[in-house]
């Protein structure tokens, strides 16, 4: 898959195939030297501009869904890709002039972004393994929400992801609790893949972190309260909290890498998502002072 593995004294490393990031700015006429931004993404959707409406067609169309579909699979060992290479790749069906503008910003923070580099350092075996969600509410501009997470088993990051949601969440509290119910129902999966390809000591407990108080309470306690317009089959997690199943923590959002899957970020927030997860990502210029 053209993807890069090292062997190093203190552990592994690992990133993506550099020729899609390449192709991508290739594709723009970038290099390390263009004009760069200093975000994952486009942070301002306006909706109501004239080219939001304006559909690309023919050779433009065609090329758009090649890009974004080398972007997409570029994301997969990129979270700082995913939330904007997701919202891009919704567009691929009916793609718009806006649709190519934002893929061009993606382009542009990979001018300035050369590389993230997964590091799995040597650590003693452990049964334990964590995953944390997270929500953006209200979207952009479907207003569907997002979930994002990330699944590590002790400092290793396995998986990280963004999706967005099947239901229109009424609230935060109520984004925040869909995101959780992804992120255990993932956790789980990956639970069970682990233990059929030898991790046969992992604990069956999901332990999983959020920065929502709200979404918190809610999983702690029996019974639809006044999210009475939930969905019946996705109380089960209350189930799963009060059989000791799963064990639900509190963790502040600023510390929280699964924000990384769910925002634009800056630079500097985007540095330390990524070193919470243990992955290091590389930059062809200085990081501006105080950039956020």
């Amino acid at each position: 898959m053209g993807r890069i593995v090292t062997y190093t004294e203190t552990g592994i490393e690992y990133k993506a195939d550099p020729k899609h990031r390449k192709l991508i700015l290739e594709h723009f006429g970038m290099d390390g030297k263009s004009r760069c931004l200093i975000h994952n993404g486009e942070k301002d959707w306006k909706p109501d501009e004239t080219w939001e409406e304006e559909l690309l067609e023919g050779k433009d169309a065609t090329e758009f869904r090649g890009i974004a579909a080398r972007s997409n699979f570029l994301s997969l060992d990129c979270p700082d890709l995913q939330f904007p290479v997701k919202d891009v790749s919704r567009e691929m069906a009916k793609p718009k002039v806006g649709s190519w503008k934002r893929m061009k910003k993606i382009a542009r923070y990979l001018a300035n972004r050369e590389e993230v580099v997964w590091k799995f350092e040597w650590q003693d075996p452990t049964d334990l393994s964590h995953v944390m969600g997270d929500s953006d509410w209200g979207g952009r501009p479907t207003r569907k929400s997002t979930s994002g997470g990330v699944w590590m088993i002790g400092k290793h990051c396995i998986k990280t992801w963004s999706s967005t949601q099947g239901a229109y969440a009424l609230s935060s509290a109520e984004a925040e609790f869909y995101a959780m119910i992804d992120a255990v129902t993932r956790a789980k999966g990956l639970i069970s893949l682990a233990k059929e390809v030898g991790f046969c000591d992992l604990e069956n407990i999901v332990h999983v972190g959020t920065d929502s108080s709200a979404a918190k309470s809610f999983v702690s306690r029996r019974g639809l309260g006044k999210m009475r317009h939930l969905e019946i089959r996705d109380l089960w997690l209350q189930k799963e909290v009060n059989d000791g199943k799963v064990k639900v923590s509190k963790v502040k959002g600023i510390e929280n890498p699964a924000d990384l899957m769910t925002k634009i970020l800056g630079i500097k927030d985007i540095n330390e998502r990524l070193e919470a997860m243990n992955l290091v990502a590389k930059w062809t210029r200085p990081i501006p002072s105080g950039e956020g």
